[in-house]
């Protein structure tokens, strides 16, 4: 039976191509896939709700099935309120995971030892199938992905997971309301903290945007505040070639004394970022379920998001008044004494982890491992990865060959050439774990909230950062 497009969108829950099936010849291979930011929104109308409708990744699964008449693939829709990491290790646990599914590279890293994702290494060094001669991936699937953003995800010199996608984040301002002020964008964070008072004097609490997870980051800011801090006197002991900060890098310097919680750098990192808890709004703890509502309907005239809000700000009828960006400003002299001079810029946000999709180990055992990578292969194409992200326009491609939406010219070229967030060596969540990363945004929350003393802060980080070390070197065997 061959499913129409039409038939797809019927279906609320669930739909499955299915490819027509030489008369008994030969066993149809069943994949089960859950494709996350790419599963078909259930309308194809916009509206406040459904702001960027998509559903062309079902006309990619259906030129599939005339490559793979034998492969069926069923997809399935993961509500909103089940995804997430959760749903993820639930479904392992019951063994019902799709055989394709979207992973983060920095979970996968702490799922090695469960044999959940399958390492991809030997499919990526092989030729893609679908890719003509001479082309990029011809000879080795791996050519197809740009070099310096992909060699971020590599663990234990192997690939488990598969990045499509490269992001990254801004500061975005309503430019109608900085002109009534009298202010423009700031480049440092002096002036950002100015910015922010010269709002706060009017009534207007100005810094909003995303809030992450207690575990996660609180605004990514704080992290790139903080690799501004640390350029000086702490990166060149853990990352002297500021290339990807390795696992190992990381645990040893933590190991060795030389990146630790209790140092004045830490510390004056603590202090800085406080400094702008006063110009938040009230609720920031809580994590917003629409980041952009505020900053749409001027409640505040500052916003931290990423290229995802692209779209959104380029669609949205809320959106009556003129806005622009500006890159994290940087951290100067006249704020800190631990900085360089000239001043080093930021880590950029982001870079491999949009659009990133792994294969568990469950496809090797239900026999349908080759058919799961050749269908991520299909989807590597450029025409199919264009057909696919240039619709939802909320990533840019880390595949070569893929054009590249101009608003996303200036930071396709950063992330393709320089390393992204991974070289990011006091990213918790990223460069630990989740048993060290909890704890540890435990007490930043806490400290913020002035629920802890810096004191009590550090000596509770101190702790997450010691065990963690200890866990890691003990399960990779490693000698500092």
């Amino acid at each position: 039976m061959k499913v129409s497009r039409r038939r797809f969108l019927q279906v609320a829950g669930m739909a499955t191509v299915t490819g027509a099936v030489a008369a008994c010849a030969t066993e149809v291979a069943e994949l089960v896939a859950n494709w996350g930011e790419w599963t078909p929104t259930q309308s194809q109308e916009r509206s406040e709700d459904n702001p960027i409708p998509h559903d062309n990744i079902l006309q990619v699964l259906e030129a599939y099935q005339d490559v793979a008449p034998n492969t069926n693939v069923e997809w399935i829709r993961v509500p909103s309120a089940m995804g997430g990491r959760e749903w993820t290790i639930a479904q392992q646990n019951a063994g019902t995971i799709p055989h394709i599914t979207p992973q983060a590279h920095w979970h996968v890293k702490g799922d090695l030892d469960k044999n959940w994702w399958q390492e991809l290494t030997p499919f990526m060094n092989a030729p893609n199938p679908h890719i003509p001669s001479g082309e990029p991936g011809s000879g080795a699937w791996v050519d197809q992905f740009f070099p310096i953003p992909t060699k971020e995800i590599l663990m234990r010199d192997g690939y488990y997971n598969m990045v499509f996608g490269l992001i990254t984040t801004f500061f975005y301002y309503n430019v109608d309301w900085f002109n009534e002020l009298g202010l423009s964008g700031p480049s440092n964070y002096a002036e950002f903290l100015e910015v922010c008072q010269a709002f706060l004097d009017e009534g207007v609490r100005a810094y909003g945007g995303w809030t992450g997870s207690i575990s996660d980051t609180d605004h990514w800011y704080r992290l790139q505040l903080g690799g501004m801090v640390f350029a000086r006197d702490v990166e060149p002991q853990v990352n002297p070639d500021r290339d990807n900060a390795s696992y190992e890098e990381v645990a040893c310097a933590i190991e060795n004394g030389i990146y630790q919680p209790d140092s004045e750098q830490y510390r004056e990192w603590l202090r800085l970022w406080k400094l702008n808890v006063p110009y938040r709004p009230e609720d920031w703890t809580v994590r917003a379920t629409d980041s952009h509502a505020k900053f749409l309907t001027k409640h505040e005239p500052i916003m931290e998001n990423g290229t995802w809000s692209f779209p959104r700000l380029l669609t949205d009828p809320l959106v009556d008044f003129e806005w622009d960006t500006f890159f994290a400003p940087l951290l100067t002299a006249e704020s800190s004494a631990y900085v360089t001079e000239p001043p080093t810029p930021a880590w950029p946000i982001g870079g491999p982890v949009g659009d990133q999709m792994a294969i568990a180990t469950r496809a090797e055992k239900d026999g349908v491992l080759a058919n799961a990578v050749d269908l991520m292969q299909f989807i590597s194409v450029p025409d199919n990865l264009y057909q696919i992200q240039s619709e939802i326009g909320t990533t840019m491609p880390n595949v070569k060959g893929v054009p590249v939406d101009p608003r996303f010219q200036e930071p396709f070229e950063l992330l393709t050439t320089q390393i992204g967030e991974t070289q990011m060596f006091i990213y918790e969540e990223v460069k630990m774990d989740a048993e060290a990363a909890e704890p540890i945004g435990q007490a930043w929350r806490a400290y913020l909230l002035d629920q802890m003393s810096q004191d009590d802060a550090v000596a509770t980080i101190s702790e997450a950062f010691d065990s963690y070390a200890d866990r890691f070197i003990e399960r990779e065997g490693l000698t500092c």
